[in-house]
């Protein structure tokens, strides 16, 4: 197990602007890919959550969208979308 330093950006390829950039620190089986090190992080952001926030914001119908794409993403990455 090695302590590895992964950076993720997403944005804009015609722009070139960064809408986000996530920083992950912590321990990986997977040096290369580091996967399971995403997968700590992902879940640690989804416990964060809280739809009551959604509600207070009244913005809970992009919450839901929101549920929806990370089930459809989460599908499609681990190759659940094949079944």
């Amino acid at each position: 197990m090695a302590n590895e330093v992964l950076t993720i950006s997403a944005g804009s390829i015609e722009t070139g602007e960064t809408d986000v950039k996530v920083t992950i620190e912590g321990d990986s089986e997977m040096p290369f890919w580091n996967h399971d090190l995403k997968v700590k992080a992902i879940l640690a952001l989804l416990n964060s959550i809280d739809i009551k926030h959604y509600y207070e914001d009244n913005i809970q119908d992009k919450g839901f969208e929101s549920a929806k794409e990370i089930i459809n993403s989460t599908r499609s990455a681990f190759g659940l979308d094949l079944f």
